[in-house]
């Protein structure tokens, strides 16, 4: 029994509260301080994790750890690059076998400081129309289809609209596949209209006939801006490309877009239009233009366009040039993304992107995947980079790079990692090919057994403002090492895995 002087009851309950704080640091919500496991024992679910890696063919014998992350919204502005002085692994990578696994470390906290920006339930962009023209096929396709990836920036993430409207024409289809497509946006919440496109153009006509759908689209007294995108487009800051184009008055006509990445064919094609898969905005007063021009006719002898082009976006600046006096608003942030091969040196530069392309074709990512962090620290952090004192950086959502040799270089500076692809006989390396958009780039570390990358597996959002995350790299994968060595079966080698939990 506790003596009854009330000195030592508050002494006692002082101690409790200490107690509480220092074995369940979520007891309060404030008394956790960096380096206490994040749970109340130290541990993690570990179900979702298993399941992942056994649908990848992971494991089961792994190397593993992982880091809780607590991010700190409090920075005034988002850097390409934070340093934070704390290793991301203090303690090293373990090996077991995950499938006798049913709970492991949760990893201890690290405070990340970020610059607070809207999850995908907080964004309003209900004064925006988008329109792309597709096939039936590619949109159904697990391979091409777009739905996982407009669900992210198109809905909250939780089955309604982020209020933006969508027209979706559909090539040489029947109503039935129209009226299924139409249905499978409503379930997941784009607010979308479906329409089958004129089987009397072909590709590049199809492209400019948007125009007018969205200019006649019933919405478009609501509407400020007009976007036109190809079905691979994807748009990683919805809010903040928003907040962009509110520098252009919508009662005029604009008409904005980026150059492709390359050199080469911006030289050679000789004239500075917006490429159509890093999104090309109109106003009003543009797209009026552009519906009462010709852009469409066609010679009677040839049944070429007038405006000749084969290409869209190209047919669409010809009618420009020749019909109106509006010229390019560029906008470099827009991402026309034409390189080939590992993307890895785009994503992990840090660039805050308000609109990625090719990544089902040209080059492998997963921006659906890599989004659902924006779940948690909101829509800003996303590839955001963060570098700690154990040469580790974490390319938010995309990678957790180690380099074992040490940073020795500028991360300032984009890897070279990509190319210009084997079916262009270019001249010139891809360092100058693409250097006056992205700058001098540096070497890439590919194959020299300085970088080992675990990429994006998965990532799943599980509760307000929490998000896990798991990284794989396979110890198969070549990259990770010097040129010439070869990873021997007999060295008893294990996929590597790494879990990041983002809490706030």
């Amino acid at each position: 029994m506790l003596p009854r002087t009330p000195l030592h009851r508050w002494l006692a309950v002082a101690f409790f509260l200490l107690l509480a704080a220092w074995f369940h640091p979520t007891f309060s919500g404030g008394f956790t301080e960096p380096g206490v496991p994040y749970s109340s024992n130290g541990v993690d679910d570990l179900s979702y994790v298993k399941k992942l890696l056994k649908d990848n063919k992971v494991g089961p014998q792994i190397e593993y750890a992982s880091r809780t992350i607590r991010y700190v919204p409090d920075a005034r502005e988002r850097k390409s690059i934070t340093e934070i002085d704390q290793e991301l692994f203090p303690t090293a990578f373990k090996n077991i076998t995950i499938s006798k696994e049913s709970v492991l470390p949760a990893g201890k906290i690290v405070d990340l400081h970020i610059k607070q920006s809207p999850r995908p339930d907080q964004v309003d962009v209900s004064d925006m129309l988008f329109a792309a023209s597709t096939t039936y096929g590619r949109f159904t396709d697990p391979k091409t289809s777009p739905i996982e990836e407009w669900k992210r920036w198109l809905t909250d993430g939780a089955g309604q609209s982020n209020g933006a409207g969508l027209i979706l024409a559909l090539f040489d289809t029947t109503d039935e596949n129209i009226a299924r497509a139409a249905k499978t946006l409503e379930d997941i919440g784009i607010n979308a209209t479906v329409v089958p496109s004129n089987k009397e153009l072909d590709m590049a006509g199809r492209y400019v006939d948007l125009v007018q759908m969205m200019y006649n689209h019933p919405t478009r007294p609501n509407r400020k801006y007009f976007v036109l995108i190809d079905d691979d487009t994807f748009f990683p800051v919805i809010s903040n490309f928003r907040k962009t184009l509110s520098r252009y008055n919508p009662d005029k006509p604009y008409y904005i877009g980026t150059f492709t990445e390359r050199a080469d064919w911006l030289i050679r094609n000789r004239a500075p239009f917006a490429y159509g898969g890093g999104g090309i905005v109109l106003t009003a007063p543009s797209a009026k233009q552009i519906v009462e021009a010709p852009c469409l006719e066609k010679n009677k002898e040839t049944g070429k366009y007038v405006l000749d082009s084969d290409q869209g976006d190209r047919l669409l600046y010809n009618c420009l040039q020749a019909h109106s006096s509006l010229t390019l608003t560029y906008l470099p942030s827009l991402h026309q993304h034409d390189q080939f091969g590992d993307p890895a040196g785009i994503y992990e530069s840090g660039d805050l992107f308000h609109s990625l392309h090719h990544f089902k074709s040209w080059h492998r990512a997963n921006p659906a995947m890599t989004h659902v962090v924006a779940d948690a620290c909101g829509e800003e952090c996303v590839f955001q980079r963060f570098q700690f004192k154990d040469d580790f950086i974490i390319s938010n959502g995309f990678s957790v790079a180690h380099y074992p040799k040490g940073i020795d270089f500028d991360p300032l500076q984009m890897e070279e990692t990509f190319n210009w692809g084997q079916h262009d006989a270019a001249e010139a390396g891809a360092e100058v090919v693409f250097s006056y958009y992205f700058g001098s780039l540096r070497k890439s570390l590919l194959k020299t057994g300085r970088k080992q990358s675990w990429e994006i597996l998965g990532a799943r959002k599980e509760g307000d403002g929490r998000v896990k995350q798991v990284y794989l790299k396979r110890w198969s994968d070549d990259r990770w090492y010097a040129d010439g060595v070869t990873p021997k079966v007999e060295d008893d080698p294990r996929d590597s895995v790494v879990v990041l939990t983002w809490i706030p």
